[in-house]
């Protein structure tokens, strides 16, 4: 799951997808070819039709609703929560969860192109309304921003098909070179954690190395270079169905179970409870458990949206 190095970030690089386009591999496999309508898996956002709620609505600040535009930054590289398909569109988790809101509320999502080390000063500058891009919730991120929970995470492993090493525990990643994406939690604390329990079971070290893409993480791995991989559990299991002849899921490792969002400005109080009620909207209507199932990651339903849930 992401978080950005520290409080710190770096200044925003950003273009409107659809003006600039995306500069970064759209592609959601290692680097191989594979998209996701190969293996079965969806091609295009969802279509959602609804009539507008205007309760909900209402619930918008007010400059929202009179431009009726969501202005919202994405970095689509991350499968399943944002990424393109082969037809250059913004598809993912992230995606049909917009189509769902847009057929809610009446509001447009403008889509803004963010390398994900900087949504946290485009974020306090109010670059852009909100982020969508799976954050882990957690105590140090709640002092900043406003964090809208929309699915249950943590961190699990992804190896080469057929499991070559024998990784079936977190101790099995001592000695090895594990892969992982700037800026996540996975290269912060979970890499600093698990050389933590190698040193306490007398084990070596692992070899962290930290790429800058998702897809550079994923073809480290099909190549060799690394012996697996962390990222959250949505998009290990995405890829290793994407990909099944590459990559397996390693389902025994689950490390620092935790509640994901989306990030919205510290004092944007009232779009983040606009937001809890829509995603809570969905869930009772169906369409939330509908868009989970979609994309293959219906163990991580969550059963209420909240703003701010911390669990550690």
């Amino acid at each position: 799951m992401r978080v950005l190095h520290g409080i710190a970030a770096t200044a925003v690089a950003m273009a409107v997808l659809g003006t600039n386009g995306c500069t970064n591999d759209d592609s959601a496999g290692a680097g191989t070819g594979a998209r996701p309508e190969n293996a079965g898996l969806p091609s295009a956002p969802l279509a959602v039709k609804s009539a507008v709620d205007s309760t909900l609505r209402a619930r918008f600040p007010k400059h929202i609703r009179t431009s009726g535009v969501l202005r919202v930054a994405a970095d689509p590289n991350y499968p399943p929560s944002a990424f393109k398909s082969s037809s250059g569109k913004i598809i993912g988790v992230g995606a049909d969860f917009a189509s769902a809101i847009t057929a809610k509320t009446g509001l447009r999502f403008q889509w803004v192109q963010v390398p994900f080390d900087g949504m946290l000063a485009g974020l306090k500058a109010h670059r852009f309304d909100a982020s969508w891009s799976a954050w882990t919730v957690t105590r140090e991120r709640t002092e900043v921003l406003n964090l809208v929970t929309y699915l249950e995470g943590g961190t699990s492993a992804l190896v080469k098909a057929g499991n070559p090493k024998g990784i079936e525990k977190p101790l099995d990643l001592c000695g090895r070179t594990i892969a992982a994406q700037t800026g996540t939690t996975q290269a912060q604390g979970n890499m600093d954690s698990l050389q933590h329990q190698c040193k306490a079971a007398d084990k070596p070290a692992l070899k962290p190395m930290i790429v800058p893409q998702q897809t550079n993480v994923n073809q480290a791995v099909a190549t060799g270079r690394a012996d697996a991989m962390l990222a959250d559990n949505s998009a290990v299991a995405y890829q290793a169905k994407l990909q099944p002849d590459l990559f397996k899921s390693v389902d025994t490792i689950l490390i620092s179970p935790e509640p994901v969002g989306v990030a919205v400005p510290k004092k944007d109080s009232q779009l983040a409870d606009a937001l809890a009620a829509t995603y809570n909207a969905l869930i009772a209507d169906g369409t939330y458990p509908k868009i989970l199932k979609r994309w293959d990651i219906t163990n991580a339903a969550i059963t209420k949206s909240q703003v701010n849930r911390v669990t550690s």
